[in-house]
């Protein structure tokens, strides 16, 4: 009997572990529409873990079930239209999530945002307080614009988180005080006239890394982008260093007071710094990839284990030469075209989404491309399924004699190939390889580009 207790208890131990901790339940105007839930843990590379997806129903109604270990911000996913949130574990949500009809074609940066309701939740109010303590903040901000930002008023600061008090006075989450703390830092860095070094010596200095905490994050970005080219290093020693290796590459950036004294946010600007070099031309890339593996071989903290391999992920997926994924999507005469029909071909990808004055002016240049390439480039335009019939009548309209695909329910395909703008532009080399991803647009170096991959 004391053995099959036993096994019962572990056998309860295993479901629990495994039930999905956190229910969302919703409805939106969108119906028979995929809604996907993703949660970021890696806020440097944006990278999101989808942890549920289902389908709206007839009416637009949807039930999303997932894990989440810690706080976390989060975001759903209605088709390609996505709203933002922060998820407690054991929480319970009831939302609506509304995307607006879009009033004839506009670019896609004019379109109305969708809206998030939390009707009601069960996480101690912790998403509530996030939202009103924003509310006040941003209210501060258009109220006293001038005030603030050209009168360099400080004292504002002062009244924005007496007014926070005053309206949420019994905040207890630790999560919700750095949230409203970080907000109000990147204002103070805003007004300041010393570069951010108060800033960053009273928020950073021996402060804990928040890789959860989007406020924190979002000030980190601005605060150390470029921080390494600073007055507080000499670039000729800095590149030095970087050649020698990672042991002389850290102890170069140890001279600096804050990397030596927080060595763990130290370590996190020299992975930000070493993941924008990859992008640097390949001995630039080649020294900066080993730097990193470096660190993640020899890394204290679990995090940069993680920041470092999702990074190589994404650039190995979409690095030149890397395999392109295949795709089949229907053309404007309900045809089954997939890329790997011109795998001995150099494919320019174009996705779209709507009509603008952009739009409207690289389709032109695209054109006259076109026209020089002949048979040397193969063009596809992809477009949002709502936006097809637009599509359709262009092509018609301008003899642009090239394949128009519809995206249809393939949603996904945007986030293989990192879609985040439109037009947007992928080279895809012979043998379905990836070329450039992105492209240059047509009214950028795209020519030159298309150029440089043929003659290889």
């Amino acid at each position: 009997m004391k053995r099959w207790n036993i096994t019962i208890f572990f056998v309860l131990l295993v479901l629990c572990l495994n039930a999905q901790n956190v229910t969302i339940t919703g409805r939106s105007n969108k119906t028979e529409t995929l809604i996907r839930l993703f949660v970021y843990e890696d806020l440097v590379n944006e990278k999101g873990v989808q942890v549920a997806e289902c389908q709206t129903d007839d009416r637009g109604n949807f039930i999303l079930e997932g894990n989440v270990k810690q706080i976390l911000p989060a975001r759903i996913f209605v088709g390609l239209e996505s709203v933002d949130l922060v998820l407690t574990p054991n929480a319970t949500y009831d939302i609506e999530v509304i995307v607006p009809e879009q009033k004839g074609d506009v670019s896609y940066f004019e379109k109305e945002l969708p809206t998030l309701r939390v009707k009601r939740a069960t996480d101690k109010g912790l998403y509530r307080q996030i939202i009103v303590s924003e509310e006040i903040i941003n209210g501060y901000l258009i109220e006293h614009f001038n005030q603030i930002y050209r009168s360099r008023q400080v004292r504002y600061l002062d009244s924005i988180q007496a007014a926070i008090n005053k309206a949420l006075p019994d905040i207890k989450s630790d999560y919700v005080k750095s949230h409203i703390r970080y907000k109000i830092a990147a204002i103070r860095l805003g007004i300041s006239t010393d570069g951010g070094k108060k800033v960053i010596a009273e928020h950073f200095g021996g402060q804990p890394v928040l890789y959860t905490l989007s406020a924190y994050m979002d000030l980190f970005k601005e605060l150390f982008d470029g921080y390494f080219n600073s007055a507080s290093y000499d670039n000729h020693l800095l590149n030095d260093a970087f050649l020698e290796g990672p042991s002389s590459f850290k102890k170069y950036l140890a001279t600096d007071p804050l990397m030596a004294s927080n060595p763990r946010l130290a370590e996190l600007v020299t992975i930000c710094d070493l993941q924008k070099r990859c992008y640097g031309d390949r001995t630039m890339s080649r020294l900066a990839k080993e730097h990193l593996n470096h660190i993640k071989a020899h890394t204290q903290y679990a995090e940069h284990k993680d920041i470092i391999s999702h990074f190589f992920e994404r650039f190995n997926r979409l690095a030149a030469g890397a395999d392109a994924t295949d795709f089949t999507l229907k053309d404007a005469k309900n045809q089954d075209i997939s890329l790997s029909d011109f795998k001995k071909d150099l494919v320019l990808l174009q996705f779209v989404d709507g009509q603008s004055a952009i739009s409207e002016r690289q389709f032109s240049l695209l054109g006259d491309l076109h026209r020089q390439w002949q048979d040397s480039v193969q063009i596809l335009t992809v477009a949002m399924r709502d936006k097809m019939e637009f599509y359709k009548k262009l092509f018609d309209e301008k003899h642009y004699d090239w394949p128009l695909l519809n995206l249809g329910n393939n949603i996904l395909l945007l986030e293989t190939y990192n879609v985040r703008t439109f037009p947007e532009y992928i080279l895809i080399a012979p043998g379905t390889k990836i070329g450039a991803a992105p492209a240059p647009a047509p009214d950028g170096n795209l020519e030159r580009k298309v150029r440089s991959l043929y003659k290889k």
